[in-house]
């Protein structure tokens, strides 16, 4: 089976139809285990194969895939049962003779991470971007958390969000174009970033590279509005993380074209328990191949 998944991992569709077909049933059982006989259990399991399939290069041990695709039905299944995404997992497809924001909240809130939504998204600018990918894409998505993170009124979210849904309505009904080079870049940064950042603590290579990354006069801007300038603050913080024994433990990443959203939960050590909050958020902003701009959100 680890072949397969292999397979799977170089681009072969139907090899990921194959792992579809194959664990869908088991998957749907675990999910009505969760969630009782409910529509929150087809969504669970709906939402679970697409995010697999948007992260399984980031899959390292292909023996591993039928755990790994338990772990992530797990989590949903508890979004669900606790109501925090009640509209997700409906993965609506867009009809080229109704495009209306209604279609585009429909497929946004179904995880309609297809090629064409990556397209579309990249015709939006990073203003627009950025509240479309913390809104639907992150755990962060209250306006509330959105305004925090990107240090802007709530009414400002709002606003951009309506701004953004209808033009991607627009690019949507313009575009006759399948080309997925958008969710391609996308899909190269995400790799990137999470291997970047769940190794930052391990490996010297993969934190200077990240370093690197960065514009040397890199803007960040904290919940609280404070700001800082350079790569070098960012060296600091890791540095200090590190003499205090903190690391990330689970790492979440989503792109599209010139913003990034990680999502990390922290591990304090035993000696420091409440070093660091539960979990950090950061927003990428590029120009080019570096980072100039960076958010920092914590959960508390």
């Amino acid at each position: 089976m680890h072949e397969i998944v292999k397979a799977a991992q170089a681009g072969d569709r139907v090899a990921w139809n194959f792992l579809y077909r194959q664990h869908y049933p088991w998957m749907y059982a675990t999910a009505l285990h969760f969630c009782g006989n409910s529509p929150a259990a087809k969504d669970a399991v709906q939402e679970t194969f697409v995010t697999a399939y948007l992260k399984l290069q980031q899959l390292k041990d292909a023996t591993a895939f039928a755990g790994w695709l338990k772990t992530i039905l797990v989590r949903f299944c508890g979004r669900n049962q606790n109501h925090q995404f009640a509209q997700a997992g409906r993965l609506a497809s867009f009809d080229s003779n109704n495009t209306g924001e209604d279609e585009i909240n429909k497929a946004m809130d179904g995880y309609g991470r297809n090629t064409k939504i990556y397209h579309c998204l990249s015709h939006l600018s990073d203003p627009l971007q950025s509240v479309l990918l913390l809104r639907y894409f992150s755990e962060w998505s209250s306006y509330e958390q959105i305004a925090a993170l990107l240090h802007i009124p709530v009414g400002t979210v709002r606003s951009r969000l309506n701004q953004a849904k209808q033009k991607l309505a627009q690019h949507w009904a313009e575009s006759n174009d399948d080309n997925d080079s958008a969710f391609r870049k996308a899909a190269e940064w995400n790799d990137l970033y999470y291997a970047y950042f769940a190794n930052i603590y391990t490996s010297l290579p993969y934190r200077e590279k990240l370093i690197e990354h960065f514009d040397k006069n890199l803007k960040i801007v904290f919940t609280s509005g404070k700001t800082a300038v350079g790569r070098g603050v960012v060296q600091q913080l890791i540095e200090d993380d590190m003499v205090y024994g903190n690391s990330f433990g689970s790492v979440e990443v989503s792109s599209s074209n010139n913003i990034s959203i990680i999502e990390c939960s922290n591990i304090n050590p035993s000696e420091y328990p409440d070093r660091c909050p539960e979990s950090t958020v950061f927003v990428l902003h590029r120009t080019g191949k570096v980072a100039a701009r960076m958010n920092l959100h914590n959960s508390r």
